[in-house]
């Protein structure tokens, strides 16, 4: 496991040439078994799994001014102790309110032969158009939750948080 920068992409391409890299992005807040499922779903698909994270500042766009809990180092520290993470990095800035053109700029980088997204990722047809464009085979998994963990997000237990107050 290892936290690298953007400038890291083309090194990891190279130094993993004859394996299958897989590439999958997010927020990654208050980090749960819901998004170290989602990591074992995206290992399966390759070798090495490389994920970005959400910088503070683009997810409060999107999210609102509360969110994320935890800030970005905490947040790539967290992703980067999950054992089917080899690599981590925070995702490219994004610019005038676009999302698809910082995750081309890793994609064209980095090369993965796989690109995973859950189900509910916004934006999905130009996510497949990315993947295309990229050469990158996009992977749409179902949140599935194993009905022991309870329906675990990172919504729910913000929710569940601000009720006990």
């Amino acid at each position: 496991m290892a936290i690298i920068t953007l400038g890291d992409l083309r090194k990891i391409r190279r130094k993993h040439a004859d394996k299958k890299i897989v590439f999958c992005s997010g927020v990654f807040d208050l980090t749960h078994a819901g998004h170290a499922l989602f990591f074992e779903d995206c290992k399966k698909h390759g070798d090495i799994l490389v994920v970005a994270l959400g910088r503070d500042m683009d997810i409060r766009k999107y999210k609102g001014k509360e969110r994320p809990i935890l800030n970005q180092h905490a947040r790539l520290k967290m992703v980067d102790m999950l054992k089917p993470v080899d690599y981590c990095l925070f995702g490219s800035s994004v610019k005038k309110g676009n999302l698809i053109m910082p995750m081309r700029y890793m994609l064209m980088r980095l090369r993965p032969d796989v690109y995973v997204v859950n189900d509910d990722a916004f934006d999905m047809p130009a996510r497949k158009q990315l993947a295309h464009i990229c050469g990158t085979k996009l992977i749409i998994c179902r949140r599935i939750c194993p009905a022991e963990f309870g329906n675990i997000s990172t919504t729910d237990i913000i929710e569940k948080i601000k009720k006990m107050n």
